[in-house]
């Protein structure tokens, strides 16, 4: 850590604005994926909620929604990318040397408490949407072994042309259905 401190002292003047102002720009990106992760969350949130009430229809609008904020969150991974790109240039170091944690360290002082904040919510954020999409998977899965299940206790012949009236009503079985005789 002294050695960054001790290294920026020797910069110059120009070169230290170009490296606050990709800092501030950093800071932008990773607020606004934040934002984007929180949108993220409500829509999942709010598709499994829509799954719990039987409500599917809905199910499609929402996973739209879902692949637009998926959209957005890489076009700002590709922009955080290049700006941690440019401050590594700037800071005198290779490009792919550093992580986003790791460059903190070279961060002004200002820059920091704010880019480890925003990590730190970053990664609880990415980590409750790997919870609800786990929820989301375990859900539609119970719903889909209650629907097989419901359709395995449909008899045979049950919805045959048979079964209609003339006005397409169902008319009642001929056949009471076996799941209700007991003396069997």
């Amino acid at each position: 850590m002294e050695a960054t401190r001790a290294g920026r002292d020797l910069m110059t003047k120009s070169a230290k604005l170009l490296i606050n102002e990709r800092y501030i720009a950093l800071v932008g990106v990773l607020n606004r994926e934040l934002v984007l992760l929180d949108r993220l969350i409500f829509k999942l949130a709010e598709a499994e909620l829509l799954t719990r009430a039987d409500e599917s229809r809905f199910l499609g609008k929402i996973f739209d929604e879902v692949d637009a904020v998926e959209d957005d969150l890489g076009s700002l991974e590709v922009a955080r990318s290049m700006l941690v790109g440019d401050v590594t240039a700037a800071l005198g170091l290779a490009n792919d040397t550093l992580t986003l944690t790791q460059l903190i360290e070279y961060a002004p002082d200002l820059a920091v408490e704010p880019l480890e904040g925003l990590m730190r919510r970053l990664t609880e954020a990415m980590e409750e949407v790997q919870e609800l999409r786990q929820r989301g998977s375990r859900l539609v899965i119970e719903r889909l072994d209650q629907l097989n299940a419901a359709i395995d206790r449909v008899e045979p012949g049950m919805f045959t042309q048979d079964n209609y009236n003339e006005h397409g009503y169902v008319t009642a079985p001929t056949v009471t259905a076996s799941r209700f005789d007991y003396s069997a």
